[in-house]
């Protein structure tokens, strides 16, 4: 065992050595990170408000998402569509008939999306890469019969033609965020969503966001689609600096949002959370197509009822940030000691399965982050560990404290900064 673990740390020191020949990249430049958006237009094509959101998205050399009705796609919309491919946009799937398709048999919901697919591989000679639902209507027939990831997004409503161009523009720009997907229609006539991009594009920009495709967007933020699943954010992992605080729950709970054993399976103390102020994090291991939410409930005087989504989810790990609880409470005018209920809850008639709850919270002693196997002290135990982990001969009880390059990965460079650090603190 000896003899091995100086084999990995002298091959881990050559890598590093390796590592010192590779230019620095500025902090400066590290620091101005920039944030991620991706607008997506359903309905079209056509040859007039297709081709007037694609002038703006032209001036401003951004990119969008196109999802397109297949009975919608004829010789003249055909030319919208090569111009969007041409610009650098990504052409989508928004099915054949833009029917409901809940409820029809897995053939004709094959032939609704293969009739798209076909269309889009003749006009750009790529396939489409992602779905949307019509309606956002979603069945577990719909995931296992179409073979693309499926998007939602953040619902601007300009669908309803009472909804002005000025309050579509501001529901867009209330809900930006890194990594957020943008909900729109280019359908023809719809010259009021038009009009709010040339409020939101140019504002947006200046804020520093960058305008994406899906694809580019997944990439970008390390994400792989996956299925049985609809998305409507892409964020980062954002916990990459927190360590472990408290556990909630653990074990297995499963359940739709109906299910009363919400109530009891994850109750988290309003007041605990209010210590910790802007420091913590709520990380939920779950399985379900939809996230998990944390319902704030209030029955005394003014009731309240309030669902905060999380900030990051991708099928398997949820994460809410100390921050958007806050400001869902600030909406509320109470504060966490004002509410008679905290849970981890189902978000939708989809059961879901949990099988933790854990408060993260921001930073880490040396001597926690090193701990690997959760003993509670950092010794030359934890060395062993993570090098029989890289061996491929052990296990970590607590990989994150072991990822000391904050890149959600063991690997050897992580062994070496815990060996600098437990040679130092042995001197």
């Amino acid at each position: 065992m000896k003899n091995t673990f100086i084999k990995v740390l002298a091959a881990a020191a050559a890598a590093a050595m390796m590592t010192a020949f590779l230019p620095a990249i500025p902090a400066r430049a590290q620091a101005q990170e920039t944030k991620l958006i991706a607008l997506t237009f359903d309905d079209g094509p056509n040859t007039t408000t297709t081709n007037d959101v694609l002038d703006i998205l032209e001036e401003y050399g951004a990119k969008a998402s196109f999802f397109l009705i297949g009975d919608n796609i004829n010789e003249d919309s055909a030319k919208s569509v090569k111009r969007a491919y041409d610009m650098g946009c990504e052409i989508d799937n928004h099915s054949k008939t833009h029917s409901n398709m809940g409820g029809m048999a897995p053939d004709d919901i094959k032939a609704e999306v293969e009739f798209v697919d076909q269309k889009v591989l003749e006009i750009t000679g790529e396939h489409t890469k992602f779905f949307r639902p019509p309606f956002i209507d979603v069945s577990q027939t719909m995931y296992d019969n179409i073979d693309l990831p499926f998007i939602c997004g953040i619902d601007c409503k300009d669908y309803m033609e009472n909804v002005t161009a000025q309050q579509r523009a501001d529901f867009i720009l209330n809900g930006a965020r890194d990594g957020v997907i943008v909900l729109l229609h280019d359908a023809a006539g719809n010259s009021q969503t038009v009009d709010a991009l040339k409020i939101v594009v140019p504002e947006l920009i200046d804020q520093g966001y960058e305008f994406v495709t899906l694809t580019e967007l997944f990439q970008r933020q390390g994400e792989t689609p996956k299925g049985n699943m609809i998305y409507t954010t892409v964020a980062k992992y954002p916990c990459s600096g927190y360590s472990p605080y408290k556990n909630i729950f653990t074990g297995e709970a499963a359940g739709a949002s109906s299910w009363s054993g919400w109530s009891d399976t994850a109750v988290l103390d309003g007041a605990e959370l209010e210590k910790l102020g802007d420091s913590f994090a709520i990380e939920v291991k779950y399985s379900c197509p939809d996230p998990p939410v944390i319902a704030l409930q209030k029955w005394s005087g003014t009731a309240v009822w309030q669902q905060v989504q999380p900030f990051y989810s991708n099928g398997d790990t949820a994460c809410f940030l100390a921050s958007d609880l806050q400001a869902a409470l600030d909406s509320l005018d109470i504060g966490y000691t004002d509410l008679d209920r905290l849970t981890v809850t189902a978000s939708s008639s989809q059961e879901m399965t949990v099988t933790s709850v854990d408060i993260l919270v921001k930073g880490q002693s040396q001597e926690t982050q090193c701990d690997v196997n959760s003993d509670g002290e950092f010794t030359i135990a934890d060395l062993v560990a993570m090098q029989s982990f890289l061996l491929g001969n052990g296990q970590l009880k607590n990989w994150q404290a072991g990822d000391l390059c904050q890149n959600r990965r063991i690997e050897v460079f992580d062994l070496i900064l815990m060996r600098e650090r437990y040679l130092a603190s042995s001197k």
